[in-house]
């Protein structure tokens, strides 16, 4: 049985939502379509089919969708969740983990996740698309600790994915 111990540090945390919101298909999906209402706007308005009011209302309609997405809806989430706030003990083996913060215990099974991604910064263990468990990586006492459960995770889950720049 090994033993982490850590709190989450709040900008850390909120890096780590904007890497899994950004990385969910409908906001990909959400993003490309603006980006190309922005080119057919800026196109629309070089061959004078468009005017430049349409094309600022565009432009700042994108900046405040930009903002939403990449400061308010973290902040908003990370505010949301009393668990970045607790601090947590997590027991973990070859069949599952043990975390315990400030509001009780819970025991979880491998099989209770159905995917990891690993980051340079946190080990997201999702239980499906929208509901996660973030542990992060500075919790390991070194690089041999880290890898070792790095190895444990690619060994237990078929969809297993590493994204060191996230």
């Amino acid at each position: 049985m090994h033993l982490l111990q850590f709190t989450y540090k709040k900008e850390e945390v909120i890096n780590a939502l904007r890497f899994h919101f950004l990385r969910r298909g409908e906001i990909r999906v959400f993003r490309n379509t603006l980006i190309v209402l922005l080119l057919a706007t800026v196109i629309g308005y070089v061959f004078r089919v468009v005017n430049f009011n349409a094309m600022l209302g565009i432009v700042v309609m994108m900046v405040i969708l930009g903002w939403a997405f990449w400061y308010l809806l973290p902040v908003s989430t990370y505010n949301k969740a009393a668990t970045f706030r607790d601090s947590i003990r997590l027991r973990y083996n070859d069949e599952g983990m043990a975390i315990y913060t400030g509001q009780g215990e819970r025991s979880m099974s491998w099989r209770n996740f159905s995917q990891i991604v690993e980051t340079q910064s946190f080990f997201f263990l999702y239980r499906d698309k929208r509901t996660f468990f973030l542990i992060p990586t500075s919790a390991f006492e070194n690089d041999e600790a880290r890898s070792q459960f790095s190895e444990l995770m690619q060994r237990t889950f078929a969809d297993y994915r590493r994204k060191l720049n996230g």
